[in-house]
């Protein structure tokens, strides 16, 4: 889940709750079981009840908080994938988890030994239940050496580095370690190490005979000290816990279990069984036919999605905006999306939920066997097609959808995070910022911190003593004619705000778009938030303590100079160690390293094409917006996406994003289409030609199954660090030649 994008780790809330004939599986249009059901047994645990005086938990705690997947430090690129993000055309991956299952050596008809495995790891939980519901299955294959399989038994875990995912007709995806490609390594959960491989008489590595210099091992050998051994170990006590947490009685029982069951688009996430797959009842809104790739159609059946981006484009009211859900229409049913017209009731089975790099919401299909349109007269006793026009009706009538609600909750700032996606608050508006017309800036604050924010570049008198309690947020549409009446220092309330990060740009902001009427001056002085922040619950609580620390707040005049944040001195001469470690953050630092890696591998890939309007990521054929209608080159922008993995002379890595606006290096070369700009490409490649050496070469022999040694120089790199909530980002500031 968002490029890598699907590659998100996602966490949802409960669904709602929705009537049992709303619920039904795909295998049947009845309620009621029918004695020509198919059952297959199914095994169910049944956990004790807790303690009347045992308090119910909210959320996962201790071992059973860990999230799956290891990220680039800095970025949403994941060095090693959950499993629930693995995914039909991920190409190779690298992944981590706990075997649950490994049958026996066997041979295959080709002549070639195998091993199966089957792994989880926590994106694999139940939603609402500390269980796991889901694995993964992995065929391992060799053609030369037995003990250049896999090693690892129920319970161990295992590091597969390079993995192809494999998909079948009934959309599930297994991954395949092919013999000249997997790289493995088994970590003992008891010895708490990762194990070394009993190769017996097998050669630790074989050099091919008619590639001279390439070598292959299958054996992988990570740092006891490293972040992978710390992952295996925060994921066997993972396991542990999982394993006492399950101390209830499992029985075996028939029970009908549905391939995939009918869902209201407020209940769909990416962990909706099986994979992400479900049926739905909806009605045609809006089709965009797109000349390269999919065709999209936005539907709704009168739920709203609280994952889902809701919609800003002309054609959708601000009332409807929340009930929207877009579907992309990918082969058969790309044809089928140019024949709906809006007003049209359809039934679609088999669409999937998907999660866009800025972890919305949105759905995919593709096999469109049974869709089918809907009318009122013929297909009157469908029950969800029934549900579905009792929802539009209440809605029509102003009643809202039943089950769901357009209104989101009200939010202090300290209490925004990631899983909140949209929420109304009370603000003080601190300045008002109108040097960009199309997009004007608001600075707010409710005097509460949150560590995901950063502070005004500039020192300024109106952000004394407010650090990390200022959201700024950004206006667009019919937001940006309300920026001139904004008064500072006046209380208002604001509806609809959503904080969002981006690549290269530090901390979040807020957007706020759209022709509702959603900033409203907080007249009232008697409501409870608004008193909560004049009075002495909030702000006077935030003076009280300005002032315990000698900090003035008075607005006027330019601060004393020794009440400016100190600036951190560049560290130099530093190793990459040293830098890692140091305490002192944000920071600047100076080291003697070499490009090691970048990413991404192609780098007619290193930029992609964004609209600023509503932060949708855009294929580079498409020439407008297709959520908010923003057209190329007023609200569609191409961003570098870049990344370095730097190497100094004792081995230590440090993995720095070259994508930000002080990075020299790209310095005064504006990003374009890198896929379909030659001479943009070409400037883009001279430009990184003096850092990179021959890793493009590299990069292309590993393609060829081929091996060519690195050969990068040594170079003075300049690195700023700051904080991204609960990591440490790193930043390239210039490099220079020795």
């Amino acid at each position: 889940m968002s490029g890598p994008e699907a590659g998100k780790v996602f966490n949802t809330r409960s669904p709602p709750q929705v009537p049992s004939n709303e619920r039904t599986s795909s295998t049947s249009e009845q309620t009621s079981s029918s004695p020509s059901n198919k059952f297959a047994p199914t095994t169910v645990t049944m956990t004790l009840p807790p303690s009347a005086n045992d308090p119910v938990p909210n959320h996962r705690q201790g071992a059973l908080a860990m999230k799956a997947g290891m990220k680039l430090p800095g970025d949403d690129i994941f060095l090693y994938i959950p499993i629930r993000n693995i995914e039909q055309g991920l190409g190779f991956f690298d992944v981590i988890g706990i075997v649950t299952s490994a049958k026996p050596l066997r041979s295959t008809r080709s002549q070639e030994w195998c091993r199966v495995f089957s792994i989880v790891d926590p994106s694999c939980m139940e939603d609402d239940l500390d269980i796991v519901n889901h694995n993964f299955t992995i065929n391992c294959f060799q053609k030369k050496h037995t003990e250049w399989l896999p090693q690892a038994e129920v319970g161990d875990i295992v590091i597969f580095r390079r993995l192809k995912a494999t998909s079948y007709g009934d959309g599930r995806v297994n991954g395949t370690g092919y013999g000249d490609q997997l790289h493995w390594v088994t970590y003992d959960t008891q010895t708490r190490r990762f194990r070394d491989p009993d190769g017996k008489d097998a050669p630790h590595s074989v050099t091919s005979d008619k590639l001279v210099g390439h070598a292959y091992s299958p054996y992988y050998k990570p740092s006891m000290q490293g972040k992978e051994a710390e992952y295996c170990a925060q994921l066997a006590n993972w396991w542990q816990a999982i394993q006492t947490n399950q101390q209830g009685i499992t029985i075996m029982q028939c029970a009908a279990r549905p391939s995939r069951e009918h869902h209201l688009i407020s209940e769909v996430t990416p962990h909706t069984f099986p994979q992400g797959y479900f049926d739905c009842t909806v009605e045609i809104l809006h089709s965009y036919e797109n000349n390269s790739g999919p065709n999209t159609v936005y539907v709704t059946d009168y739920t709203v999605n609280p994952y889902a981006s809701p919609t800003q484009a002309n054609w959708c009211s601000p009332k409807l905006s929340p009930y929207v859900f877009r579907i992309e229409m990918w082969d058969d049913a790309g044809q089928l999306a140019k024949t709906m017209q809006p007003g049209e009731f359809w039934s679609l089975p088999n669409a999937r939920v998907m999660v866009h790099s800025y972890h919305h919401l949105f759905g995919k299909l593709v096999e469109t066997r049974k869709s089918k349109q809907l009318d009122e007269a013929q297909n009157g006793v469908d029950i969800h097609f029934r549900a579905l026009l009792e929802r539009k009706k209440k809605f029509e009538q102003g009643e809202g959808a039943s089950g769901s609600s357009a209104r989101f909750d009200n939010k202090l700032i300290e209490d925004i995070d990631e899983e909140v996606r949209f929420f109304h608050c009370t603000v003080e508006v601190l300045r008002v910022d109108l040097a960009f017309a199309e997009e004007p800036l608001v600075y707010v604050t409710d005097y509460t911190f949150n560590p995901s924010l950063v502070d005004p570049a500039e020192p300024a008198p109106w952000a004394l003593g407010l650090d990390r309690r200022i959201v700024k947020i950004v206006l667009e549409g019919g937001q940006t004619g309300r920026a001139r009446d904004l008064q500072p220092g006046a209380m208002y309330r604001i509806k609809n705000l959503r904080l969002i990060r981006r690549t290269g740009v530090k901390g979040a902001f807020g957007r706020l778009g759209g022709n509702e009427r959603l900033i409203i001056a907080a007249n009232d002085r008697e409501n409870e938030e608004v008193k909560a922040l004049l009075q002495y619950v909030r702000k006077e609580k935030w003076k009280l303590e300005m002032k315990r620390d000698g900090v003035s707040i008075e607005s006027a005049g330019a601060p004393p100079t020794e009440l400016r944040p100190p600036i951190a001195k560049t560290s130099e001469n530093l190793t990459v160690k040293q830098a890692i470690a140091s305490t002192v953050c944000p920071n600047t630092f100076t080291f003697v390293a070499r490009v090691a890696d970048f990413y991404p591998f192609d780098l007619h890939q290193a930029a992609f094409l964004l609209c600023t309007k509503c932060g949708t990521n855009l294929r580079p054929a498409w020439k407008r917006c297709v959520d908010c209608d923003g057209m190329l080159n007023t609200h569609c922008k191409w961003f570098y996406g870049l990344v370095f993995r730097l190497e100094d002379d004792e081995g230590n890595n440090i993995i720095v994003s070259a994508s930000g606006k002080k990075c020299q290096l790209l310095s005064g070369l504006p990003p374009a289409d890198l896929e379909g700009d030659e001479d943009a490409f070409d400037r883009f490649i001279a430009r990184l030609q003096p850092a990179i050496g021959n890793l493009r070469q590299v990069h292309d022999t590993r393609a060829k199954k081929k091996y060519l040694p690195v050969d990068t120089p040594k170079m003075r790199f300049t690195v700023e660090s700051w904080n991204a909530k609960d990591k440490r980002s790193y930043g390239l500031l210039e490099c220079a030649p020795l």
